[in-house]
């Protein structure tokens, strides 16, 4: 097990760049305001979304758009129908020396039909407002659990 103690540093709260990459802006942000370690939440709307699911057997992401079958983790974009986000949450680490959001996004469609999963790129803003909490504390570094295939935290 690893488990180390945090104190709150700051808060951070702001809205994210129209027609932007979700996941990117994320990132970009915590690299701006230095955030190494923290906890995200974010609510709002996105135009597309590309949301990922991790095969355990294939130790694998299989990255799907609501409403539509699978489709390759760098496809391109094409028009899909706009989403609320319900519910956004996740964590910062470092991965490579630099800010690493994994983020799950719950999304509802025009009918209220919701889909979950890993935040994927190409999930593009219409508009998102987001919190982020940096602490204080040891830095947590992802490098590759050989186990689940997974960048997991190491220390």
């Amino acid at each position: 097990m690893l488990m180390n103690e945090y104190e709150l540093n700051k808060i951070f709260m702001g809205r994210l760049q129209h027609q932007a990459d979700l996941l990117e802006e994320i990132n970009k942000t915590c690299k701006k305001n230095h955030i190494k370690i923290g906890q995200v939440s974010l609510i709002g709307a996105v135009s597309t979304v590309k949301l990922g699911f991790y095969d355990q057997k294939d130790h694998k992401y299989t990255c799907f758009v609501p409403g539509l079958k699978e489709i390759e983790v760098n496809e391109p974009n094409n028009t899909f129908a706009p989403f609320e986000i319900v519910s956004g949450s996740g964590n910062i680490s470092l991965k490579a020396e630099e800010p690493f959001a994994h983020i799950h996004l719950v999304v509802s469609d025009k009918d209220g039909k919701t889909y979950g999963g890993h935040l994927m790129p190409g999930t593009i803003i219409f508009a998102a407002e987001m919190i982020i909490q940096s602490f204080d504390g040891p830095e947590l570094h992802r490098g590759l659990d050989h186990t689940t295939g997974l960048p997991l935290w190491k220390s």
